[in-house]
């Protein structure tokens, strides 16, 4: 079995996400049977999401098949991932998923803003490594250009937390 491992195309990153959920392929074909009362079978899905020749993934099955993996335990953290991608690679918007903050938000949000700003400095530290490591060859393979956007998009997430954060000091 071929295994696509690109963040940066959208029907990978949804392919790549049903399988590491559990019950893969079969289970999201089961689900997606019961849930539309019309039988898909786990080797049609899955051609699917490989976009074989005279096969297309629609939106809805899309949509359905979030829907399953925020069912799953530990998917939630990368369900949204492939809408994600699609935004942003073919539309060059940007969505992300921002974990919500405590129940009425941070007890010392000063504090909550420090620790931001340090967590953004480490990954700041790591994805210079990673620029430079990455690129010594003069180069950005698939697995390099993969690594850097996943990278990127956490640095996103943290940036868009730090300014929940200020927005919500007290003045």
């Amino acid at each position: 079995m071929t295994s696509r491992l690109n963040s940066h195309h959208w029907l990978d990153v949804l392919y790549n996400d049903v399988r590491r959920t559990a019950g893969g392929v079969k289970d999201a074909a089961l689900f997606l049977s019961e849930r539309r009362g019309k039988q898909i079978h786990y080797e049609s899905l899955r051609a699917k999401l490989n976009g074989q020749e005279g096969e297309s993934m629609t939106f809805e099955i899309a949509d359905l098949l979030t829907e399953w993996m925020l069912q799953k335990a530990g998917a939630a953290e990368f369900a949204h991932r492939w809408a994600q991608t699609y935004a942003m690679v073919e539309h060059g918007l940007t969505c992300l998923d921002v974990p919500p903050p405590p129940e009425g938000g941070w007890p010392d949000e000063l504090k909550a803003i420090h620790e931001k700003v340090l967590m953004v400095g480490a990954k700041v530290g790591g994805l210079n490594a990673s620029t430079l490591e990455a690129l010594a060859d003069g180069q950005i393979d698939n697995d390099e250009r993969s690594a850097l956007y996943a990278l990127f998009m956490e640095l996103a997430v943290l940036a868009f937390r730090g300014a929940r954060n200020v927005s919500r000091v007290q003045c």
